[in-house]
């Protein structure tokens, strides 16, 4: 069969055009950036085999996965100087893998500032146990991740294996697997919870409810998906889910010393201040605002005060207010689960580019009714695919002022999202069901 050429519009018609064409797209980048890692590499060993000492260019790989298990099997985590600013759940899940290079971590002295982890991290990751233990992590990740992406494409096996090789191949998570990151695991739990909340059976559901909360306390930022619980008015099940949210930040902490007091303290000293939200791959709105009113006053040579860092957060919250609220309120499953992934990337104080890796959930449910949109809609939402599956890649080693493309799709989309939401009479509809309800109740009882 002959096939028809790009510029007919077919692409923006047809789901296995679409797909196949994003396959392509981000293999073919896929494959040029292992091209360059290859040749790298072999440019490592030569100079190795010949005695030549030359310094990697990126020491902190795998930093994330290196220090969380660091602290993990650290009873101080939290009291060390430059402590962890991971959940204690963070840290006992990864345990596990962690003791499997156990030796190679108990060689590291205190890591004081966590800045200049470079250097103990290339000394751990030159450990064959260190590979063992990174590679099963991913596997256990990515197999976890496959099976879940195949149960939510239905009966399209094709398809499922299709979105799964895409999503292996976009930029979040090539970032997320260079930082060795655990906002896989994050992702999984927030997978689970998707596939099984409305199951027609009862201990499911309460796994999904549980697997949300899990995921909430690895990120914080999948908490927004409540949205889903919250639009089918399951208020008993959203209330149970912050009370497991509650007991897995609060518990775990019991295992470390220092308590809660001593971990929040670290996390706000990860998430604030100027370093934080001028951090170049910090895509969050409170950033972004900063970020303009920063390069205003430095173009008149001055600093903008100590409190416009407070506005721009607040503002990021006001935004989530509205974000939420959307949300909630929409018929639209595919408006919801944008609606989360903006707000995933838009709130946090500090948020690297993986954050973007939940665009995979919008994703997959726009796939679900893609014949039914519009050229137009399919056409926007083929370029914001490109730009958030592998753009911010790109921004990694370029001017740091590129990866504020991200935080404007995210904007963009949440913005216009939320503004179609409440001009087309969701939220009224919603508040009349929510009265009927009530009524029904009262006459009930």
């Amino acid at each position: 069969m002959k096939k028809l050429p790009l510029n007919d519009g077919s692409v923006f018609e047809e789901k296995d055009k679409l797909i196949s064409l994003l396959k392509k797209i981000l293999l073919f980048t896929a494959a040029i950036g292992g091209i360059v890692a290859l040749i790298y590499l072999l440019y490592l060993a030569a100079n190795a085999y010949t005695g030549t000492e030359v310094k990697f260019f990126y020491p902190r790989l795998f930093g994330d996965f290196t220090q969380v298990a660091y602290y993990s099997i650290r009873k101080d985590a939290y009291l060390l100087e430059g402590g962890s600013s991971y959940s204690a759940l963070s840290l006992l899940l990864l345990a596990p893998f962690a003791l499997i290079f156990k030796k190679d971590l108990d060689k590291i002295e205190c890591i004081g500032d966590t800045s200049n982890w470079g250097m103990p991290n290339m000394q751990i990751i030159s450990s064959w146990r260190f590979w063992v233990a990174f590679l099963l992590y991913q596997a256990v990740c990515f197999i976890c991740i496959y099976s879940l992406i195949r149960r939510m494409a239905g009966n399209n096996k094709k398809e499922g294996r299709d979105i799964f090789l895409i999503f292996l191949c976009c930029a979040p998570n090539i970032y997320a697997l260079k930082r060795g990151n655990i906002i896989l695991a994050a992702l999984i739990f927030a997978l689970i919870f998707l596939n099984w909340y409305k199951d027609e059976k009862a201990w499911k559901r309460e796994l999904a409810i549980l697997s949300l909360a899990v995921s909430g306390v690895l990120k914080l930022y999948p908490l927004f998906f409540c949205a889903f619980l919250l639009h089918d008015k399951k208020w008993f099940a959203a209330a149970r889910m912050f009370f497991y949210f509650s007991l897995l930040y609060l518990l775990p902490i019991l295992f470390y010393e220092g308590g809660f007091s001593a971990y929040f303290e670290n996390l706000l000293a990860f998430a604030g201040g100027e370093e934080a939200i001028l951090h170049r791959s910090n895509i969050s709105l409170a950033s972004f605002l900063y970020k303009i009113v920063y390069q205003i006053a430095r173009f008149f040579h001055t600093v903008p005060p100590v409190w416009v860092n407070d506005v721009c957060i607040a503002l990021g919250f006001i935004v989530l207010f509205f974000l939420a609220v959307a949300a909630v309120v929409t018929e639209d499953s595919l408006k919801r689960a944008l609606l989360s992934a903006c707000a995933i990337a838009l709130v946090p104080s500090v948020s690297y580019c993986y954050v973007a890796i939940f665009a995979l959930i919008p994703f997959m449910e726009y796939l679900k009714e893609f014949e039914k949109r519009n050229k137009r809609e399919n056409k926007i939402f083929l370029l914001s695919c490109l730009l958030l599956f592998f753009y911010p890649l790109y921004s990694e080693f370029s001017n740091k002022l590129l990866f504020s493309v991200s935080a404007v799709v995210f904007i963009f989309l949440g913005t216009v999202t939320c503004v179609k939401i409440f001009r087309q009479g969701e939220f009224g509809r919603y508040m009349s069901g929510l009265k009927k309800q009530f009524r029904k109740e009262e006459e009930r009882q």
